[in-house]
């Protein structure tokens, strides 16, 4: 799979919350896939490290797309990132994704995951990403964290007019 193919099985699954596949080349860092309530990133890993000590790294997490999720989930906005390796499919808060993608091991991904399961069930995913955000509170911890991204200097690109 790869994930295009895995594009295309999340938009067929979420159909019914009007679902649409994105390319946004005015804004980039713009996630993938567009529903009525909010917005999702995809990953795709052919396999995990094989060693457990070893970050998992997503080549296209992107420092924009980080710093995207991290804006919107600041604003209210609802953002996921959903990782898909072999048969395991994990969700993330837009959010919390942007702390740990790229820095974390498959066990503190798993730790932060909101979902862990080895099957796409479209009516669990549309439930899933229907759960409002603000159920899944930031400890105050988490928010500085995200504040210190968007003050490392990482900039957001403004759309052309």
């Amino acid at each position: 799979m790869s994930e295009s193919t895995m594009r295309g099985r999340v938009v067929r699954a979420l159909k019914d919350l009007n679902a649409i596949a994105v390319e946004n080349p005015v804004l980039p860092g713009t996630p993938d896939v567009n529903y009525v309530e909010g917005w999702i990133e995809l990953k795709w890993l052919r396999e995990w490290p094989a060693d457990e000590s070893t970050p998992v790294r997503f080549p296209h997490f992107t420092p924009v797309q980080r710093v995207w999720h991290i804006r919107r989930r600041l604003a209210g906005g609802m953002s996921w990132v959903l990782v898909q390796c072999k048969r395991e499919w994990l969700l993330f808060d837009g959010a919390i994704a942007a702390l740990y993608l790229n820095q974390s091991t498959k066990a503190e991904l798993w730790e932060v995951a909101d979902v862990i399961t080895d099957t796409l069930n479209p009516k669990e995913l549309a439930a899933w990403i229907s759960r409002k955000q603000s159920a899944f509170l930031l400890t105050v911890e988490d928010e500085e964290k995200l504040r210190q991204v968007l003050r490392s200097g990482i900039r957001f690109p403004s759309p052309s007019t």
